[in-house]
């Protein structure tokens, strides 16, 4: 089933958030203008003319889809607000471990340890880290015996 919905926004502010109507103007010429325009954007205008004429009511189906965007679109600003704070709370009960600085070594002793040092093997990132790589093999054994 496919559904479509139209919207009718402001073309001044371009807002979809307010119900807009469409005005049709008509200059001395009789070349017709037609605008949508929230209350807040035609407010100017019906202030120096008075009220003006719309060129059509917003049909109870037009407001029914205006109705069903307000409330898609609370719902979605409500469900990013309540995964914020369930993300949040989450990064209060569970805290990041806290990284202790290395201990600072004087210029002196640097350099004595730098003398006694043997030349120190060559080690991969992982081991430095203290990681084990596991192959494929280990993994699957490691599933079996319950460990993963």
């Amino acid at each position: 089933m496919d559904l479509t919905i139209t919207v009718r926004g402001c073309d001044q502010c371009k807002r979809k958030d307010r119900p807009a109507t469409r005005y049709t103007l008509t200059v001395e010429d009789g070349e017709k203008v037609t605008r949508d325009l929230c209350a807040e954007d035609a407010a100017p205008l019906e202030a120096a003319f008075g009220p003006l004429p719309k060129a059509e009511e917003m049909s109870p189906e037009d407001s029914f889809k205006q109705q069903l965007l307000t409330i898609m679109e609370d719902h979605e600003r409500a469900t990013k607000a309540r995964r914020a704070q369930r993300e949040q709370e989450w990064r209060d009960e569970n805290p990041a471990p806290a990284k202790k600085a290395p201990a600072k070594k004087t210029a002196a002793k640097k350099t004595a340890a730098a003398k006694k040092a043997a030349p120190a093997k060559k080690t991969t990132a992982a081991k430095k880290a203290g990681t084990k790589s596991l192959t494929v093999a280990e993994i699957e054994t490691m599933k079996a015996e319950g460990k993963l």
